[in-house]
C-alpha cells in the first residue's frame, strides 16, 4: 500500500489519538501548551526595537514618552508590579495588589539615565526572572489568585498581562521609530 502523503486524513478508531504523547503533554502544561513560550518570547523585540531608536532615546514625539521612558517603565514594572504580585499570589490566599502608580513613577522615580539599549537588557533578564516564577507552578496552583485592580484575577490571567504588557511597549517603541524614522533603508547603508 503507498504511503498517501501527510495531507490524507486518517481513520482514527475509538479512542485513539492521533499522538497520543503530545496530547499528554499538552494537557499537563497549564493553562496554555503555548503561554511559557509566549512570556518569553514576548520581549525578544524589545532589545531590537531599542536599538533602531537608541540614537533618539530621549526625543519624545508629540509630547509621548520617549523611547528611554517607555524601556525605563518596562523594568519598573516587571520588578515593582509583575513578581511581586505574582509573588504574593502565590505565598497568600487571595491577596489584594494595590494599584501601581504610574504617573507616580514618571514623576518621582524615573531617571532619564543608562542606554536603552542597555536598560533593554535588563528588562529581557527581569522577564526571564518573571518567567522562572511560573515555570515553579505546579499545575493547580496556577488558579491560585489575586485581587489586581482589575478585579480578581488567577496566575493565568497575570502571566497574560505581563505578556501584553511587553508586546505594548514593543509596539510603542516601533512606532516611535517609524515617526522619527521615515527613510530607514538609508541607515542601514550609513547614509543617514
Amino acid at each position: 500500500m503507498a504511503y498517501p502523503g501527510p495531507s490524507a486524513a486518517r481513520p482514527i478508531r475509538g479512542g485513539e489519538s492521533p499522538n497520543p504523547g503530545v496530547y499528554q503533554m499538552a494537557e499537563q502544561r497549564i493553562p496554555d501548551p503555548t503561554l511559557m513560550a509566549r512570556l518569553q518570547l514576548s520581549v525578544k523585540g524589545v532589545d531590537w526595537a531599542a536599538s533602531l531608536v537608541a540614537h533618539r532615546q530621549h526625543e519624545q514625539v508629540d509630547g509621548e514618552w520617549s523611547a528611554h521612558q517607555h524601556v525605563s517603565h518596562l523594568i519598573a514594572v516587571e520588578t515593582g508590579v509583575f513578581q511581586p504580585r505574582v509573588r504574593r499570589m502565590i505565598d497568600e490566599d487571595r491577596p489584594v495588589l494595590e494599584p501601581w502608580d504610574e504617573a507616580g513613577y514618571m514623576a518621582n522615580a524615573y531617571r532619564a539615565e543608562g542606554d536603552v539599549v542597555d536598560l533593554a537588557g535588563e528588562f529581557m533578564r527581569q522577564r526571564e526572572a518573571t518567567v522562572e516564577l511560573f515555570k515553579s507552578l505546579a499545575p493547580e496552583q496556577w488558579k491560585r489568585t489575586g485581587v489586581w485592580p482589575a478585579g480578581e484575577v488567577d496566575l493565568a490571567w497575570a502571566a497574560e498581562k505581563c505578556v501584553a504588557h511587553a508586546l505594548e511597549h514593543f509596539v510603542a517603541l516601533l512606532l516611535i521609530h517609524q515617526d522619527t524614522e521615515h527613510l530607514q533603508a538609508r541607515r542601514w547603508f550609513g547614509e543617514g
